[in-house]
């Protein structure tokens, strides 16, 4: 009898504990998940801060003549450019020509971006191993943001989104500099993009070179999550646009 009387007690113990344990757990699990969470976004976080810090301390504002060669088309940098399309207005009448030759005037020099203005914009890091590239990522593709950024076409998709995010980037005629060596990448090669969110990675999955009015780089896509890279090519003429573009990964 006492025997069965201890082996009861001895029961009732090891269910206790198991009871106070799975109790434990379910407090602490639910604790460990947030912390782990908390943990991964702020790594996630300085990781951004960290690599858009390094990329502006890299930007050296392209020149003058670095920047003439790249041309993009009305259609292709306004907001309102899948209304316009298809809505275009008819052409104003010229003016009459004056004998006088006329004169041009004087460009105005804007002041360039400061750190300030780049912090605030910055919406993510380009980031292309291969060819040693690392771009901060601005909205917009006016001629302030393309010295010193990578910009997203702003009627294209967002990072991270199912659609085709398009992103302009000047060449340059220095080797190295920006997307100057874009030509290199091939079929398979990684592209990275590093937001305050999350890393997003690519897998480039075609290359071609088109016609500066070859509006296909913009279009559509309703299942996939693409990156559409595109730069003027060749250096120094930008005859053409060499374009990139990657799925990503999973």
């Amino acid at each position: 009898m006492e025997e069965n009387e201890k082996r009861r007690i001895n029961t009732v113990k090891i269910f206790s504990i198991l009871l106070l344990l799975t109790g434990i757990l379910l407090i602490l699990v639910p604790v460990i998940k947030t912390y782990l969470n908390t943990k991964r976004n702020n790594d996630v976080i300085d990781e951004f801060l960290k690599q858009s810090e390094n990329a502006a301390l890299e930007i050296e504002p392209l020149q003058d003549e670095e920047v003439e060669a790249f041309y993009i088309p009305p259609e292709l940098s306004d907001d309102n450019t899948q209304t316009d399309l298809n809505n275009s207005p008819s052409p104003e009448p010229e003016p009459p020509v004056s004998d006088e030759p006329a004169q041009s005037p004087e460009p105005s020099k804007k002041p360039g971006m400061t750190k300030e203005e780049m912090k605030k914009r910055t919406s993510g890091v380009l980031i292309i191993p291969k060819i040693d590239v690392k771009m901060l990522i601005m909205d917009g593709v006016d001629d302030e943001t393309l010295r010193v950024a990578a910009g997203r076409l702003p009627y294209t998709d967002n990072f991270d989104e199912i659609g085709n995010c398009v992103l302009a980037g000047h060449r340059s005629y220095t080797f190295g500099k920006y997307l100057n060596r874009l030509d290199e990448l091939d079929i398979g090669d990684k592209i990275t993009i590093q937001t305050k969110d999350k890393t997003l990675n690519y897998t480039i999955y075609n290359s071609k070179i088109i016609e500066p009015d070859d509006f296909s780089i913009i279009e559509k896509n309703d299942t996939d999550k693409i990156l559409t890279v595109f730069t003027c090519h060749p250096p120094g003429i930008g005859s053409h646009r060499l374009v990139v573009q990657a799925l990503q990964d999973n």
